[in-house]
């Protein structure tokens, strides 16, 4: 049951509150629908001033509502939260919007045609960008520059990887950056070569980010258009805050002008990259204050501990990868356990430093080895700075190794697991499976472990490293952990957690790991109204479609910034 205003107000005054001090009478109501709040559901809720002032039934909320306030009549439809996705690259979400398109796990012949008609269209010398590529989808050996020489030999070429930790690049981009068979992999990047030692045109990790640098320049207003892109089709799907995982120098300038200007409704935090990959952004970190604004933090900073358990095996793991086998077998970077990117003894002074001075970091750890290495980072500054530091998180965890689960509870850091990659997927069922082999398999993705250890746990998409960014695959994945629909083999199904777990993850444990769950991630009295209405129930449909369930609307402190066509 609710407060009315009469019994707030006088409750106020015999607190002391001042007259002027009260709040101003409701100005939006949602009537007639089922609205989620932490303690099960009511019929309607009331918002004052961007803020909600009380849910209850359609009688006392209404009761409440002057002439003048904007009324919702819901139609039975349901009131959530809105949701958290804690790993999205904003700008290069939109900018791959904007670039050379082709489905994700295309084959080779449908990314050469692609790449043509792109061609077709651009100057000469003008790059071609896109992706993203899967290298499960080509045959052994068919991924080489030639294909995408014959299709555009007046044009660079590079195409992201699913992954967007390779890029596949044609002659011209290999001949601008000056690759030759003679060039040396650098420290943290893999030139692929064929048998006879030339370069493939495929590049991984800094060897693929190391291309950038040769790449034209997007001006302010083009990094903008890219944000504003990727920004608004979040809202669309009830999105309300995010972390960009991965702050540039080369986008950092759209970023604050677009949050500075107000056209960022979401609340978001974003993560400065530091280490050997960071391209002159770690310059950055000092700057974050002047750089934030409007509803942008930059209050994190990203680490790359390591790469991905794909065909590139770039990942660190504990023990080696399987066994490639063929003629040309080599154990793969590190010795076949991986590539590690940042040393140790750089690693932990700098967790320690920045934990010390209360900064957030963001760890890229998806092999074993790789966030056994963060959890001893983090230890590393607990014992030098005690626990009042920020909760870092631990990004990815495709594989965490059974002991250090509970160490996320236990050392106050957040995990970040990616549910939107868990369905058979080329990632999922080819690349990772050949790479690690079937019984490390079983332990892919622990999130019913982690979640139940008593540490934070939030997801991300990593979009535009998945296709899509709709939440909802993943909000059902994260309950059945199968194709969406509900069908199919689960993927590691002792790992599958309840509804009702998947909507704390996605709404209140994204606030509180934003610093925010004073103000967002439930629907109660004195928090602000970012909420979204929905066309069904997703705590009640039957399980294979929630991956259906369409956003209405979406409300950003009683502001609506995204209404459904």
């Amino acid at each position: 049951m609710i407060r009315i205003r009469q019994a707030l107000l006088a409750s106020a005054i015999l607190a002391g509150v001042p007259a002027f001090a009260q709040p101003a009478p409701v100005d939006l109501v949602f009537l007639h629908g089922t609205v989620l709040t932490p303690t099960g559901t009511a019929q309607a809720l009331a918002v004052s001033g961007g803020t909600i002032v009380a849910t209850g039934t359609d009688a006392e909320i209404a009761a409440m509502a002057p002439a003048s306030a904007r009324t919702v009549d819901l139609a039975g439809r349901t009131v959530m939260p809105g949701l958290y996705d804690m790993h999205v690259h904003t700008y290069f979400a939109g900018r791959d919007k904007l670039s050379c398109r082709f489905p994700q796990g295309a084959d080779a012949r449908t990314i050469v045609a692609a790449v043509k008609a792109c061609a077709a269209k651009a100057k000469p010398g003008e790059w071609i960008t896109g992706g993203s590529w899967v290298g499960a989808a080509f045959k052994p050996g068919e991924q080489n520059k030639r294909l995408l020489d014959a299709v555009a030999p007046d044009n660079p070429v590079m195409l992201n990887d699913e992954s967007l930790h390779s890029v596949w690049v044609n002659s011209k981009v290999l001949a601008i950056a000056g690759i030759t068979r003679a060039t040396k992999d650098v420290p943290g990047g893999v030139i692929d070569r064929d048998a006879k030692g030339e370069p493939t045109g495929v590049l991984r990790e800094v060897a693929a980010r190391d291309i950038e640098q040769f790449m034209p320049k997007a001006t302010t207003e083009q990094q903008m258009q890219a944000i504003k892109v990727a920004t608004d089709e979040m809202l669309s799907y009830g999105i309300v805050g995010f972390t960009d995982a991965a702050v540039r120098r080369e986008m950092i300038g759209g970023l604050s002008a677009y949050a500075k200007s107000g056209g960022l409704k979401q609340y978001a935090r974003g993560c400065i990259v530091w280490g050997p990959n960071n391209g002159n952004s770690e310059d950055l970190i000092p700057q974050r204050q002047a750089w934030s604004g409007g509803r942008l933090q930059l209050d994190c900073v990203k680490m790359f501990l390591d790469g991905v358990p794909l065909e590139g095996r770039t990942a660190v793991m504990l023990a080696p990868y399987e066994h490639r086998g063929g003629p040309h077998d080599d154990p793969g970077p590190g010795g076949g356990k991986g590539l590690k990117l940042i040393p140790e003894d750089k690693l932990f002074p700098a967790v320690t430093a920045f934990d010390r001075q209360g900064i957030q970091i963001k760890f890229h750890a998806a092999g074993d080895g790789s966030v056994r290495e963060a959890v001893e980072a983090i230890a590393a500054a607990r014992k030098a700075n005690g626990d009042a530091g920020p909760h870092h998180e631990v990004g990815h965890n495709t594989f965490i190794d059974l002991a250090d689960v509970p160490r996320g509870h236990e050392l106050h850091f957040t995990w970040e697991l990616s549910p939107y990659i868990w369905w058979p997927t080329p990632i999922t069922s080819v690349d990772i499976a050949k790479a690690v082999g079937p019984e490390r398999m079983r332990r892919l993705w622990p999130m019913k472990d982690v979640f139940e250890s008593g540490a934070n746990v939030v997801t991300g998409s990593d979009w535009p490293v998945v296709p899509s960014v709709n939440p909802w695959l993943a909000f059902e994945t994260l309950v059945t952990r199968q194709v969406p629909g509900a069908t199919g083999e689960p993927i590691n199904a002792g790992q599958r957690i309840t509804r009702e777990q998947a909507m704390a993850v996605f709404t209140r444990n994204g606030a509180a790991e934003m610093g925010r769950l004073d103000k967002g991630g439930t629907l109660e009295p004195g928090k602000l109204a970012d909420l979204i209405v929905l066309d069904r129930n997703p705590l009640t449909v039957p399980v294979g479609q929630i991956h259906d369930t369409k956003v209405l609307a979406t409300f950003i402190a009683g502001e609506q910034v995204y209404a459904a066509p």
